[in-house]
């Protein structure tokens, strides 16, 4: 299996997370620090990993690994702060579509990672696909567009977008030095201590306590399920990172834009007020032709 394939699959696996934390987000009292700080906790477990491949690599290793992990829990608080601001199929496109940009730019800059010809019109043509996606609808209330999504949402998901391009390119350079399994553990422990440094903050901590006493056993089930959900999507997606090139995985974004949109269509008619999807025939050609621009660009790099 390539990094092509795992890269794609991952995708699929996160917009069906990206659903289910919307759900979380929208219908319990989980609030966006409370959300990151569990996930990265939860990145401990990452230590049963030790016996198929654990090694202690120099410190300057550590260090960027920890800071990759971390910046990628910072990167959380946005993102989840920002799908309670507007549309789930809005949100999540903003963020992946400005990831490969970002990427694209740090790579170039730190890693001196360089696209062949073919490789830049498919990522061009990815990225083109997602921001069409992302393209705003026209709003009844014109009013109330600014207010919720163009300022407040719109400069936290590109935030949270360059948060986890950072760590993504951190992530490649781990890889560059050490083993897959060993630099993957030292990541996630990079999580378990961005958690610890939000827990470390008064107020955050307060919100931390407060919360978890209100939490019902049935969100903790559902939480744990699509953690466990996104924790396999994450170790495909640092696979594909692993074996090829970031810049490229994170520009298959678009693909997971095409499978968001799909299943909130599908879900928005049983969740209405959790999945708002407006549904007409300029959306659907928008739609239509953003997924063909990023079909193209994976039949490029397929082939």
């Amino acid at each position: 299996m390539n990094w092509l394939l795992i890269a794609i699959t991952a995708h699929f696996i996160f917009a069906l997370v990206f659903i289910i934390d919307k759900f979380l987000l929208s219908k319990t009292v989980l609030n966006p620090i409370v959300y990151a700080f569990y996930i990265g906790l939860l990145e401990i477990f990452v230590l049963v990993l030790i016996p198929f491949g654990f090694i202690i690599p120099p410190l300057e290793q550590i260090i960027a690994s920890f800071i990759a992990g971390a910046l990628f829990i910072f990167g959380l608080i946005f993102l989840y702060k920002s799908f309670r601001l507007s549309e789930v199929s809005k949100i999540a496109p903003v963020v992946g579509g400005a990831i490969p940009v970002f990427t694209l730019i740090l790579t170039h800059l730190f890693l001196g990672e360089r696209l062949l010809i073919s490789q830049s019109i498919a990522f061009s043509l990815m990225v083109i696909g997602g921001m069409i996606i992302l393209w705003p609808k026209r709003h009844k209330k014109i009013s109330e567009l600014p207010e919720t999504f163009l300022i407040r949402g719109l400069f936290i998901a590109l935030l949270a977008a360059f948060l986890f391009a950072s760590s993504f390119v951190l992530t490649k350079f781990v890889f560059t030095y050490q083993p897959f399994i060993s630099g993957f553990i030292w990541i996630r422990l990079g999580g378990f201590l961005g958690a610890c440094l939000i827990f470390l903050w008064p107020s955050n901590r307060q919100i931390i306590l407060d919360t978890t006493k209100a939490i019902k056993i049935k969100t903790i089930g559902l939480f744990s399920i699509n953690k466990g959900i996104a924790g396999l999507a994450f170790i495909l997606l640092n696979y594909a990172i692993f074996l090829g090139s970031v810049t490229l995985v994170n520009a298959l974004q678009g693909i997971q834009y095409a499978f968001l949109f799909i299943m909130t269509v599908i879900l928005s008619k049983k969740f209405p007020q959790i999945l708002r999807e407006q549904i007409t025939g300029r959306v659907i050609t928008q739609k239509i032709i953003a997924i063909l621009l990023i079909s193209l660009g994976l039949g490029i790099l397929a082939f």
